[in-house]
């Protein structure tokens, strides 16, 4: 059978001493290095730390025979001495330095000085914001408008820009401001009217910069507004009161917008793109806006699109606007250096000139033979000679009582008619 007792061991023990020889007991090794340090001897455990403490024995390698403070030289103990200095400078409170108290109390006097000043500066700017006051206070108003239905009235509550408070801020302006100025001024312009201003906002919308509406205009607009908004373009709801004095009149039909002025055309690059049966209307002397915001409206009532005249600011006026009820979007300024040189440019292009006259003697305008192309020449006074380049003189009436003729507007009717059934 097998005995145990005969089986070689699985870990032979090396014969030499290492890290693999079995471990002798902790007292006896411990006992074995002392006395091969000490010669054989054995010390107490306690014994051996008083004496490496005592010794100053150190493990960061560092030599004994490193030179202590007091073997250094004196520059370096200066050197040593004033960086010591500094901080404990640093370090030292204010009290303990030579003079503190002195220092402590000269600085509490500045920081009460820099408190005085800075409490100062604080009340005069909260004294200056009082004193100035914006040139606009918004604020939540009350007014009267007309509701849905048949006489029903009601009011409504909106945020409003209500009148100056106090006296409006101003400064200097800016160098370039006058410039500036003067280029809105000629390329923009204000028009107020119901009919004019959604006229123009549906033949060219682009051309909008601004628009002001009160309540009750607001409600019939809402595509005009929608489009602003969406154009993140400004509009106001304002009363009225203030819409007077934006638009300039009383007669401001609840809406005013600021515009972009349609570009003028020049009576020799019309004439050159003319068609063959063509009227044009030439104003000779006509200043009156309202006269020339009718005789607008009758041109574009007859399918006329051109109007000559010596400056396109004649026809590009607000109330002129405002009279034609949106005709302006529809007739072209055509724009001429003198009225002679536009008589002669349109007798040259082949047009007929035609012009009314109080002379009895002239010919009636049912018996003149209208060509296809005709330029009717308009006055606000009747006169009893025309222009001798004009080549046909018409009379509309010779039983005439007044002593004057017919409004300008009228005129133009009645003439722009007889061509149109001619």
């Amino acid at each position: 059978m097998n005995d145990k007792s005969n089986r070689k061991p699985a870990f032979q023990q090396p014969k030499s001493g290492s890290r693999f020889s079995a471990k002798e007991p902790r007292g006896e090794r411990s006992s074995q290095r002392n006395s091969r340090n000490d010669g054989g001897r054995a010390e107490p455990r306690g014994d051996r730390q008083e004496k490496r403490f005592s010794e100053n024995r150190t493990f960061d390698k560092r030599t004994s025979d490193k030179p202590r403070f007091e073997n250094r030289t004196s520059e370096d103990r200066r050197r040593f001495n004033d960086k010591e200095g500094e901080r404990s400078e640093r370090r030292a409170p204010r009290q303990n330095r030579e003079g503190g108290r002195d220092d402590r109390s000269r600085d509490n006097r500045s920081s009460d000085n820099r408190n005085r000043d800075r409490d100062n500066r604080s009340r005069d700017n909260r004294e200056r914001q009082d004193s100035a006051t914006p040139a606009f206070v918004w604020g939540e108003r009350e007014m009267k408008a007309t509701k849905a239905g048949k006489n029903s009235e009601g009011s409504v509550k909106v945020m409003i820009k209500g009148d100056v408070a106090g006296e409006k801020k101003t400064g200097p302006l800016s160098p370039r401001a006058p410039e500036k100025i003067r280029k809105n001024r000629n390329e923009e312009m204000k028009i107020y009217g119901e009919a004019a201003c959604l006229a123009l906002f549906r033949q060219r919308p682009e051309s909008i910069v601004r628009l002001w509406t009160n309540i009750e205009t607001s409600h019939r607009i809402g595509k005009l507004t929608s489009y602003l908004a969406t154009a993140k373009k400004a509009y106001h709801v304002v009363d009225n009161a203030e819409l007077a004095l934006v638009s300039g009149s009383e007669h401001h039909g609840g809406i005013c917008m600021l515009v972009k002025k349609a570009t003028p055309m020049n009576l020799e690059a019309y004439l050159k793109t003319a068609k063959l049966q063509d009227c044009v209307l030439l104003l000779d002397d006509i200043d009156n806006a309202y006269n020339v915001g009718g005789v607008i409206r009758t041109a574009a009532y007859y399918g006329v699109k051109g109007i000559v005249c010596e400056s396109a600011d004649k026809l590009y006026s607000a109330a002129a606007a405002r009279v034609a009820e949106g005709a302006m979007e529809h007739i072209y300024a055509l724009e001429s250096s003198s009225t002679e040189m536009a008589l002669q440019a349109l007798k040259n292009a082949g047009y007929q000139l035609v012009a009314v006259t109080a002379n009895k003697q002239a010919q009636p305008l049912d018996k003149v033979v209208l060509s296809d192309k005709v330029a009717f020449v308009l006055s606000e006074t009747i006169p009893a000679q025309v222009n001798p380049l004009i080549e046909q003189s018409v009379v509309l009436s010779f039983e005439n009582p007044l002593n004057s003729g017919l409004n300008v507007a009228v005129n133009c009717g009645v003439l722009l008619s007889r061509w149109y059934f001619r």
